[in-house]
């Protein structure tokens, strides 16, 4: 495999801008995410001790779920923008090579153009869930929920199947850094296993339980907004890749 190519100016803007977007959207959605079920717990101790909030039962004060849908509606365009920017930089950087096939140009494209439309999506489903709220919009609410964690647990498979693919290729990409593809490698499996954790949980919570009711209640509780979290560490994680980019480019 050949030594790793210098990013062009355009491609380090464009990872730049990435990198201010996600960077916003990991800091404001893990705070909103959480202060929601810390609020709601100070402002309704009663009805917490009795039944713990999840994030959706806490927004559904608009006290709360007012402020808190205009800073995910606010991260949801963000987070579209950084994301495709980053698929966009990795697929110009990865296209400049001459030794990948005609056929694999066209699937890596297919593959960078499925990650940012799934990423679409999930914003779409942000911006429904927040502003669409219990007691009123149960339908819409759900409706937002489903299209956010689908789409959003997706976006991790379809970018890291595309991060992988790229990084197969006989030139190496100048974004990817083989040991941060390691990580993300092992990683990734966080996200899939509290996935599939959440949907499980979601899908017995309501059944008769007997004594095991409040335990998996709160698990499904609290395994919600550590799967929100999840999907933004493993994005965070490319930050580490963009700015080795950016250095290269610096330092050439």
């Amino acid at each position: 495999m050949s030594s790793v190519s210098i990013p062009t100016r355009r491609s380090v803007m464009v990872l730049f801008a990435a990198i201010v977007l996600t960077g916003f959207v990991i800091i404001v959605v893990n705070f909103q995410i959480y202060q929601a079920r810390i609020l709601y717990i100070a402002a309704y101790p009663e009805l917490t001790a009795a039944k713990p909030p999840t994030i959706s039962g806490a927004i559904r004060d608009p006290a709360i779920g007012n402020p808190f849908a205009v800073w995910i509606s606010i991260s949801a365009v963000f987070l579209f923008f950084g994301v495709g920017s980053m698929i966009s930089a990795l697929w110009a950087e990865g296209m400049r090579s001459d030794q990948i096939p005609a056929k694999e140009r066209r699937w890596l494209t297919v593959l960078s153009l499925w990650s940012a439309t799934l990423q679409l999506m999930a914003c779409v489903g942000m911006v429904i869930l927040s502003n669409y709220r219990f007691p009123d919009y149960n339908d819409e609410h759900m409706f937002g929920s489903y299209l956010f964690f689908f789409s959003q647990a997706f976006v991790v498979v379809f970018v890291e199947i595309t991060a992988r693919r790229f990084a197969k290729q006989p030139e190496r990409n100048s974004v990817i850094l083989p040991a941060m593809m390691r990580v993300r490698r092992k990683y990734v499996w966080v996200p899939i296993f509290l996935g599939v954790a959440y949907l499980v949980l979601f899908l017995i919570k309501n059944y008769d339980l007997g004594a095991f009711q409040a335990a998996v209640f709160q698990t499904y509780v609290i395994t919600e907004p550590l799967l929100i979290s999840s999907f933004l560490l493993y994005n965070l994680i490319f930050h580490a890749d963009m700015w080795g980019a950016i250095l290269r480019y610096r330092r050439a």
